[in-house]
């Protein structure tokens, strides 16, 4: 995950899904950040989950306590804002948190230019706000990050672009639990006793 941008200039999407607790959004959150700050000065980018809180949950509040991130970069905050700001030396870009959580939040990310977008748990948004954020990135060298859990197999997205991944210029990547380093052998068989059947089968070992 943090190399793809490297090994794959061409592609233009990057679409990691897969079983619960994989580690998928935290890798992707740190590898988006790093692409950013390593090929873009002064432009503005969008992190959206289905809300603003679980943005700043599943996204802002992990990064804000990543070492790396801590020594290497200057990384500030604003919640009234929604507004992540990264600087490293004399590079500095914005990081702007929107919702995604009905048909109308598509007006809240209408008029913003972005040089790319990550979008966590792409497939509890409203198609209508997905498309109009990915129209936001007209950046020269923009790109699409999309991360979520397994849905039906009609859900739009898939069918629009998981299955659709060599039109859509896109880059499809499989996580499951042992793909998280951070999960006990314990962890995992307690979470793999929790579902059965067609759970089982969508939120452990979706192919």
């Amino acid at each position: 995950m943090l190399r793809w941008p490297y090994r794959e200039p061409e592609k233009r999407a990057i679409i990691c899904d897969g079983a619960v607790r994989s580690g998928k959004t935290s890798v992707m959150s740190l590898s988006f950040l790093l692409w950013a700050m390593g090929r873009f000065d002064g432009c503005a980018f969008a992190i959206c989950g289905k809300s603003v809180g679980s943005a700043e949950r599943n996204i802002i509040t992990p990064l804000l306590s990543v070492r790396y991130l801590q020594d290497h970069f200057s990384l500030r905050y604003s919640r009234g804002e929604h507004l992540l700001t990264v600087r490293r030396g004399d590079r500095e870009n914005r990081f702007y948190l929107f919702g995604g959580k009905d048909e109308s939040s598509y007006t809240l990310i209408q008029g913003i230019t972005l040089a790319g977008v990550l979008l966590d748990e792409v497939a509890l948004m409203p198609r209508s706000f997905v498309e109009q954020a990915l129209a936001r990135c007209s950046v020269a060298g923009a790109r699409l990050w999309f991360n979520c859990n397994p849905d039906v197999p009609t859900h739009w997205f898939r069918q629009e672009w998981i299955l659709k991944l060599r039109a859509k210029n896109a880059t499809h990547l499989h996580f499951t639990m042992d793909d998280n380093p951070g999960l006990s052998e314990e962890t995992r068989a307690m979470y793999r006793s929790l579902y059965a059947g067609v759970f089982k089968r969508r939120w452990l070992i979706y192919p």
